[in-house]
């Protein structure tokens, strides 16, 4: 929003909804009139028109704003959002948000925790302790990521260890070519390395 939005309309900063239309209202009408004179009031007019019409839009989005986070913060809304399951919305109102603090990525990495992003909810999490490397909650949320993760690890190796490990791909007749590919991916790279050659 432009600094002295409110000002143009000749409102204070914490004016309501009404008073925004109705200064905008006045102004316009006053201002509708002027801008079909001749010479510099006529071009002034028009910029003034222009002006009031970019200081109103301003205004009415502050407003939608203030009244959304209420008595809280914007990281209380976006909280708010992410528990609603709003996460586009929530993920809107962060990338809106100033600065980009050890909260800004904290609260990213939950947004991408509930997306199911693993990695980049941890990797928001370090730049998070980056800010503020001291934060016990930054520090518990890592170390619960971290061991998650080696759970996860563990429960793959498990799984591969139960299928024996890792096993070529076999034919339907159980033919092997060469170097233990089947024909199928043995044609497929050759088109690959063709393809690449060709390009």
């Amino acid at each position: 929003m432009q600094e002295s939005s409110y000002l143009i309309l000749g409102l204070k900063d914490n004016a309501t909804m009404q008073e925004v239309e109705k200064a905008y209202n006045t102004l316009k009408e006053k201002y509708q009139k002027q801008c079909f004179e001749e010479g510099e009031a006529g071009s002034t007019a028009a910029k003034m028109l222009s002006k009031i019409r970019i200081a109103y839009n301003d205004c009415v989005e502050d407003i939608k704003k203030r009244e959304f986070l209420g008595d809280g913060t914007v990281y209380d809304a976006i909280q708010r959002l992410i528990k609603e399951g709003k996460l586009n919305e929530a993920q809107q109102l962060l990338d809106n948000t100033e600065p980009r603090d050890g909260e800004w990525h904290f609260t990213q990495a939950h947004i991408f925790y509930k997306r199911n992003w693993f990695l980049e909810s941890k990797n928001q999490v370090d730049m998070a302790l980056a800010h503020d490397p001291d934060n016990q909650k930054y520090l518990s949320t890592l170390e619960a990521l971290n061991k998650k993760q080696s759970n996860v690890n563990d429960e793959i190796k498990a799984q591969r260890q139960a299928r024996g490990g890792y096993q070529a791909p076999r034919e339907a007749g159980g033919s092997m070519v060469d170097g233990g590919l089947c024909s199928y991916c043995a044609t497929m790279l050759c088109c690959n390395a063709i393809c690449w050659f060709c390009i």
